[in-house]
């Protein structure tokens, strides 16, 4: 039997073919190169985000047992409560010839004012109340949060002429005070 050859064209498609495999090869290294570094960045991101899990999870049971998320020295908590305590019991409007009247705002902010400036007359949220109690007013206080219009409308026209309105839509007292000296000066 004689030998015979391919044709030359078949082996140039042959090299081609090696050529393309190659190249596929080359590409096939290339893509399962960065899978793996992909791989390796999810599984961090697992890890991180599994303790991330753990440390909400200490958290919200802190935050249900109501611990401070920072600890503080006990000495420090102490002085702070003393100087809160402190603020709390000054009435910085005491030793003044004014007559405050507070109308408007909730039941415990009226309290609240009470507590810190018991010489304040609370009139309340009401629109009928007692128009007695605005008489020889220097300065009313109207929190806007818990009143209605009528009312506020009713408290200004009767107070005196020369007496200061005041309007706040706010239940800090700090807040207040400052509005009140601002008005003061």
């Amino acid at each position: 039997m004689a030998q015979t050859k391919p044709p030359k064209s078949a082996l140039k498609r042959l090299a081609e073919l090696e050529t393309i495999c190659a190249d596929l090869e080359n590409q096939l290294a290339v893509l399962q190169a960065e899978r793996d570094s992909y791989k390796e960045k999810y599984e961090d991101i697992l890890v991180e985000n599994i303790r991330l899990q753990e440390k909400l999870t200490e958290v919200r049971e802190r935050l249900r047992k109501h611990e401070p998320l920072v600890e503080k020295p006990v000495a420090e908590e102490i002085l702070e409560v003393e100087e809160a305590q402190a603020e709390e019991d000054v009435d910085c409007f005491a030793g003044l010839p004014l007559k405050v009247a507070v109308i408007g705002g909730t039941e415990a902010w009226q309290a609240k004012v009470v507590a810190r400036h018991p010489g304040f007359k609370i009139i309340g949220s009401n629109k009928n109340f007692d128009r007695d109690k605005l008489a020889g007013t220097d300065i009313l206080v109207i929190n806007t949060n818990a009143v209605s219009h009528a009312c506020t409308q009713k408290a200004k026209s009767e107070v005196s002429k020369g007496a200061e309105v005041l309007s706040i839509s706010t239940n800090n007292l700090d807040i207040l005070d400052k509005k009140i000296n601002a008005l003061l000066l």
